[in-house]
Order: structure tokens, then sequence, then C-alpha cells
């Protein structure tokens, strides 16, 4: 089931290596969009957790049981469904601990209708049309292991 906030507390957990060490942390994110979008549209920007900043660049993204990095999800030639959740995976020696964690992300889009790559009205990298909808997404989550 998705939740109807962007950010979903289902599947918010820390995540373990080969020998079983918590090498990290993961959460699923849905967009507000009431479509859908080609992953070649999608922008994304860094993640703060409890005010740590976690780059985009080292966010890998799992759709459809495959890891993408960032710069791959631009030429990444698949539809993103509507409602259908993103994992953002990132790695953090120790994971977070147990509680509450206030966690945000920026995700924006281009939208082209001339077929020319329309400019970015605030040069953030999110795409020309983060004025839509809010780029920033919050939520405060329960970590429970």
């Amino acid at each position: 089931m998705v939740e109807f906030q962007p950010i979903q507390q289902r599947g918010f957990h820390n995540t373990y290596d080969e020998n079983g060490e918590i090498d990290g942390f993961e959460f699923r994110f849905v967009p507000k969009y009431y479509k859908g979008y080609w992953f070649t549209q999608c922008r994304f920007g860094n993640v703060v957790v409890d005010g740590e900043v976690f780059d985009r660049d080292d966010i890998i993204f799992e759709y459809d049981g495959l890891e993408y990095t960032r710069e791959e999800m631009f030429d990444l030639k698949k539809y993103w469904q509507f409602r259908t959740p993103l994992i953002y995976k990132i790695k953090k020696k120790g994971g977070l601990s147990v509680g509450y964690h206030d966690v945000s992300l920026q995700f924006g889009w281009v939208l082209n209708y001339n077929g020319a790559l329309e400019a970015e009205p605030d040069g953030s990298g999110l795409g020309n049309m983060a004025h839509m909808f809010d780029t920033d997404h919050e939520r405060r989550m329960l970590l429970c292991r």
C-alpha cells in the first residue's frame, strides 16, 4: 500500500552489508504529480536527515528491482508509473539511530513541449517545472530497525 505523503514511512529502515554491519539506510518516495514521469525528465536533489546533507551524487536509486546513480537516471528510458515508489539508498556508516528523524529531499522535473530544453528559472538543477509543485519534501519518520 502506498501512503498519501510523498516520503513513505513504509520501507524506512537501516541497510546492512554482507557482514551484517549497518552501512546506511533507505526510504521510498512517490511524487505528487497525478500522471507519471519518464525518468529522463526527473531531477533529483540532495537528501537531508536531521540536518545532515547527503549529496545527490552519492544516492543510489532503485526502481523495479534495479539500481541506478543520479547520472544514469538522466538516460534511463523507463516510465515511472503513478504512485509507484522509488527507493532512495544512502550509505552512512552505522546508519541511523532508532527513533524519530526529520527527512527531506529535493525533487523536480523538466517538461519540454517545444523539443528544445527550456531554461531553469532558478539554476537549481531541479528542472523547469519546479515552480508547479514545491521541490522540497519533508516528513518526520520513525525508524524502528
